[in-house]
């Protein structure tokens, strides 16, 4: 890693907030395929195998279905403020390979209208504010196939060596799971993980990525 005193990396604190918005994101599963599993515990134990392998496909088919706008939109808000602030070498081949995945996937981020902007006070709930996000999050990215697009924005940057020691998902033991009806929590470390069940199958939540 660097900062400005060193043009060859990442700023650290770009790095910091890239890694921790991916490291809790994503095994191999045909692209396109939402996978997940027969239980939280094994989607988790397919999450942690995924992780180490840096199978950023398997990990996205591991994420519930009606979570792929989200996981699509918080991987491209990542990848591309890392992208942006990329000083090194390769900066602009990264940037143009940003671009055209952006443009292979019909990616267009627009600003909002008056009338569609959120204005947030310190009163507004949170829940708002997380309504107002998956709203915009389907509106640009709900054409979006998450299995494929996620592996193809991962691949601008895992060869980075400043992402060669990271896992992508915890390694810890799951404990305190929790299920109550559709939904289940856990822990593994200090990172919380949720679970959702869509039809017969358990997934991981997108806002596992926070």
């Amino acid at each position: 890693m660097a900062d400005k005193t060193n043009q060859k990396g990442f700023r650290p604190w770009t790095l910091f907030l890239v890694c921790g918005l991916t490291c809790l994101l994503f095994a191999q599963i045909p692209a396109g395929k939402a996978e997940g599993g027969d239980s939280p515990q094994a989607v988790f134990k397919a999450a942690q195998a995924a992780g180490a392998k840096k199978d950023f496909g398997a990990l996205a088919g591991l994420v519930a279905p009606t979570e792929h706008a989200m996981l699509a939109f918080s991987t491209d808000m990542a990848v591309g403020m890392l992208v942006e602030f990329y000083e090194g070498e390769k900066a602009a081949e990264l940037k143009k390979k940003y671009e055209q995945i952006q443009k292979k996937y019909e990616v267009k981020i627009k600003n909002e209208n008056e009338d569609e902007k959120l204005h947030i006070t310190n009163e507004t709930p949170q829940e708002v504010i997380d309504e107002h996000i998956r709203k915009r999050a389907k509106k640009f990215y709900g054409h979006v196939d998450a299995v494929k697009y996620v592996p193809d924005l991962m691949g601008i940057i895992i060869n980075m060596p400043e992402m060669a020691e990271q896992s992508f998902f915890p390694q810890e033991e799951l404990s305190d799971l929790k299920i109550e009806g559709d939904s289940a929590t856990g822990k593994a470390g200090e990172k919380s993980i949720s679970f959702i069940r869509e039809g017969d199958r358990w997934y991981l939540t997108a806002d596992v990525i926070n």
